[in-house]
C-alpha cells in the first residue's frame, strides 16, 4: 500500500457490467481537429464503442458532465477486442479508427459538425472499409509494414496462429507461424521493421517483414482454400531468445533521447506459472534488434496479483519510463528497473496510456 494516492482529474462511468481488456483502450486525435489534444477511444465485449474528449474543470466552472466530454457512444453489432488510431486509409494522411472484432477487421472515421444549439457539435462515426475475416481474431498492431511513409498497414494474429496482413483496402498476404500452439502478445517496431511475439514454447521470437513477406504461403494443409506460392522460402523466426515463462505483454521502443543512447530497448511482462498466480516477473532487454547483440539489461521480481496494464516512454536522461498497475489498485513507475513512485488508484487498471489533453 502506498502513502500517495493519484488525483482524478477527470473520470467517466462506462455503463454497467460490460468488460474490458488491455486492447480496448486507445488515444489519438481520432477527429482530426488539428489541436494536437487526444481523444479516449474506449470499446467493450459488449461491442459499445466510446469516444471521450476529457477537459479539466476551468476557471469559475462548476464540474462537467460526463455527457458535456462524451463524443460519440455507438453499439457496435459484434464484441470488440482492440481499438487502434492510425492512418489507416489510402490517399489520405487523416487518422482513422481501426476495430477489431473476433471476424471483422473495420475501419472508420470520427467527424464532428458544428451545432446551431447550446449542446456544441454533432459527432458522426462513418464505416470506411472492413474486411470479413476467414479465422477468428485474437489480436493486431499497426505500423509502416515495410518502411513506407504517409500511412499504415495492419496485421492480425489469428486463433489458430496465422498472420494477416492488411494494406488498407487490400489483403496482403498471411502467413502461419512455426510450430505455434497457443496466441500470445504481438508487437511491431517500425524502427527495425520487426513483428514480435511470444510462442507456446515460452520464447521471444522476431519476424522482419521481409521475411515475412518472402515466405512461403500458408500450407495447404492448414488451410486448403489458399494456394501454394512457388519459389518462396519456409518461415523461421529471424532469431529468439528463451524466456522460460509466459507473456502478457511487450513494449518495444526506440533509442533514448539523451546522452547520445541508442539502444533499443524492449519490455516483456512476465507470468511465471505458480500455484496462487502472484508471481509476476519482467524483464528489460536492450540491443534486442541487433541479430549479434541482444543482452538482458535487468528484471524485476514482484510478488502481485496479476497485471493487466504496461506502457513505456522515453525520458530526457536516456532511460525509460514504465508504468505498471496490479490488481492491488498500484501505479507503479519505474524507471529502467528501479521502483521510483508508487500511487494508489482508486479501482483496479485494465490499460494505461499516456495522452495529451487541453
Amino acid at each position: 500500500m502506498s502513502l500517495f494516492k493519484a488525483r482524478d482529474w477527470w473520470s467517466a462511468t462506462l455503463g454497467e457490467g460490460e468488460e474490458f481488456d488491455q486492447g480496448c483502450l486507445c488515444v489519438g486525435d481520432v477527429d482530426n481537429s488539428g489541436t494536437d489534444h487526444d481523444k479516449v477511444v474506449v470499446g467493450s465485449y459488449m461491442g459499445m464503442l466510446r469516444i471521450f474528449s476529457p477537459r479539466g474543470p476551468q476557471a469559475g466552472e462548476g464540474p462537467r458532465s460526463q455527457a458535456d466530454q462524451q463524443l460519440l457512444e455507438v453499439q457496435l453489432p459484434h464484441p470488440i477486442i482492440q481499438v487502434e488510431v492510425g492512418p489507416l486509409v489510402s490517399c489520405s494522411d487523416h487518422l482513422h479508427l481501426a476495430v477489431l472484432h473476433p471476424r471483422k477487421l473495420s475501419v472508420y472515421s470520427v467527424s464532428g459538425t458544428a451545432g446551431n444549439v447550446e449542446h456544441g457539435a454533432q459527432y458522426q462515426l462513418k464505416l470506411v472499409y472492413e474486411h470479413n475475416l476467414q479465422r477468428t481474431a485474437c489480436n493486431m498492431t499497426s505500423g509502416p509494414f515495410g518502411g513506407v511513409t504517409g500511412h499504415h498497414s495492419v496485421c492480425i494474429q489469428s486463433m489458430d496462429g496465422m498472420l494477416m496482413f492488411f494494406e488498407q483496402e487490400s489483403y496482403s498476404f498471411g502467413r502461419f507461424l512455426p510450430g505455434f500452439l497457443l496466441p500470445g502478445p504481438l508487437a511491431y517496431c517500425p524502427r527495425t521493421d520487426n513483428f514480435l511475439t511470444v510462442s507456446s514454447a515460452r520464447q521471444l521470437e522476431s519476424y522482419r517483414y521481409e521475411t515475412l513477406a518472402m515466405a512461403t504461403e500458408a500450407e495447404s494443409r492448414q488451410d486448403p482454400d489458399l494456394p501454394l506460392k512457388t519459389g518462396g522460402k519456409r518461415l523461421t523466426p529471424d532469431w529468439t531468445v528463451v524466456l522460460g515463462e509466459a507473456a502478457l505483454d511487450l513494449t518495444p521502443s526506440g533509442p533514448g533521447a539523451g546522452l547520445g543512447d541508442r539502444r533499443s530497448t524492449l519490455r516483456v511482462l512476465l507470468t511465471p506459472v505458480s500455484r496462487d498466480h502472484r508471481t509476476l516477473r519482467w524483464s528489460l532487454f536492450s540491443n534486442l534488434f541487433n541479430r549479434d547483440h541482444r543482452t538482458l539489461r535487468g528484471e524485476r521480481k514482484r510478488e502481485w496479483n496479476r497485471v493487466g496494464t504496461l506502457q513505456a516512454r522515453n525520458v530526457a536522461e536516456g532511460a525509460t519510463n514504465l508504468l505498471l498497475g496490479n490488481h492491488n489498485n498500484m501505479l507503479l513507475v519505474f524507471q529502467d528497473v528501479t521502483l521510483r513512485w508508487a500511487a494508489q488508484l482508486a479501482c483496479v487498471p485494465v490499460a494505461v496510456r499516456v495522452a495529451n489533453f487541453p
